[in-house]
């Protein structure tokens, strides 16, 4: 392991602690595919302090907004949390020379991953992305490019207004590095608070911490991360003020000299990896995939819409799903009129035979619209090994999980043909469906 580190890790850990940070002094900084790793140059024992990092040193939605104001001239309240930050940081890369009383990230940004670096699908070629189509993926990148677009024209003029020049440099290409920075480094602001938690809430915002994002992910690995919130001062009020809060990232097992230091992400499935961070987990069982009931035609959306119900491996959360289709079949039954000359029994048993088979129905077809996997050599040559990976990583879970659902639905169906055997109901059953 090389002892020397690159100027710019060397700038950047000057700053952090300059600026009220530590740092372990056995982290060290090494170059990787995908920017930085960050080793132990040194055995470091378990439950040690990796990272801390006064609050103010985060980029949140305030640092971004107060710097805006000063440079463009006023505020900017038609922005989001996502706008405001990432047109702070593109305003790092377009204002020379710097201000580094606003813009005051510098030594933290020239660390990141250069824009070549970068593989979520938003990076992908044209022929990359195209092996996703059939997805629900290749229509999140789709729904997400358009929205990024949106939010990169509105910024653009926001700071054209104040200063042609910056305007002009202020590119779709540097938008999209900011935004996926965003996306692949932020944690929920919720980490900022006295018991800090990755869960995401209505009212939470992404920020970034320099250097606790630095670390890779490892999926249910033990750390914490730990809020110091000093009291204030009981003395006079000419005493020096007290210390701010800061957050401190744990890893409670130990790492070996030369061994990657690493951070967790919390449980998150490849779609998310993927669209968000740029790689992707072999076999992942966090993995899920997004259904939407859509109605008396029941069928499966291949957009990611929170509408929907996410579906994991061993069909895990089918039953929601299964409700719904149950429920849409009942209500479509109600309507035509078919339960009322039935026998209660009969009817239940019939609802239940049909929404079996139309939840099958809707899983094999999602099944059969997922892209084969590249078996040509000439096809497979044109995408990087980086993004054949996340694709088959990708394929495989949703295969799984659809696979699962057929499963689930067959279960459903032999329950109901179980129930009309005991009711001794006249049944006649269908062909067994082959899973895919």
């Amino acid at each position: 392991m090389s002892r020397s580190e690159h100027a710019s890790v060397v700038e950047f850990k000057s700053w952090l602690v300059q600026n009220g940070g530590r740092i372990h002094p056995e982290v060290h900084f090494e170059p990787g595919l995908a920017g930085f790793n960050v080793v132990a140059r040194n055995d470091i024992s378990a439950n040690q302090s990796i990272v801390s990092i006064p609050f103010s040193l985060a980029i949140t939605p305030e640092v971004a907004r107060q710097a805006l104001k000063e440079l463009l001239g006023h505020e900017q309240p038609s922005l989001n949390e996502r706008q405001l930050e990432c047109t702070y940081m593109v305003l790092h890369w377009i204002v020379r020379p710097l201000n580094s009383d606003v813009l005051k990230h510098d030594p933290y940004l020239i660390t990141l991953p250069s824009p070549d670096k970068l593989r979520t699908p938003l990076h992908f070629t044209d022929l990359e992305l195209a092996a996703f189509r059939g997805s629900n993926l290749f229509g999140a990148t789709l729904d997400r490019k358009r929205q990024w677009e949106a939010e990169w024209q509105q910024c653009r003029e926001a700071v054209a207004s104040a200063n042609a020049d910056w305007g002009t440099e202020f590119t779709w290409e540097r938008y999209l590095s900011a935004a996926t920075y965003l996306s692949s480094r932020a944690f929920p602001s919720t980490v900022l608070s006295e018991t800090p938690s990755l869960v995401t809430t209505d009212t939470s915002y992404p920020v970034l911490l320099p250097g606790i994002d630095a670390l890779n992910h490892a999926r249910a690995h033990p750390v914490s991360w730990v809020v110091s919130a000093p009291s204030a001062p009981q003395t006079p009020s000419s005493s020096p003020p007290a210390p701010e809060p800061s957050i401190s990232l744990v890893i409670h097992t130990a790492t070996s000299h030369g061994a990657e230091l690493l951070n967790n992400y919390g449980p998150k499935p490849n779609a998310e990896l993927i669209l968000g961070y740029g790689f992707s987990l072999p076999d992942n069982p966090d993995d899920t995939i997004v259904l939407k009931i859509g109605g008396p035609s029941t069928a499966a959306s291949s957009s990611s819409s929170s509408m929907g119900w996410e579906v994991g491996r061993n069909a895990r959360g089918a039953e929601p799903v299964w409700e719904a289709v149950l429920s849409a079949v009942r209500a479509q039954n109600a309507e035509d009129g078919e339960d009322g000359v039935e026998e209660e029994g009969d009817a239940a048993v019939e609802d239940e035979l049909c929404a079996a088979d139309m939840l099958a129905e809707m899983a094999q077809g999602l099944h059969g619209r997922l892209p084969p996997f590249p078996s040509d050599s000439e096809a497979s040559a044109a995408i990087r090994p980086e993004v054949l990976r996340m694709l088959e990583h990708y394929l495989e879970g949703q295969r799984d999980i659809l696979q699962n659902l057929v499963a689930f639905a067959q279960e459903k169906e032999a329950g109901a043909l179980q129930r009309a055997k005991e009711l001794g109901l006249d049944v006649v059953e269908e062909e067994e469906e082959e899973q895919p």
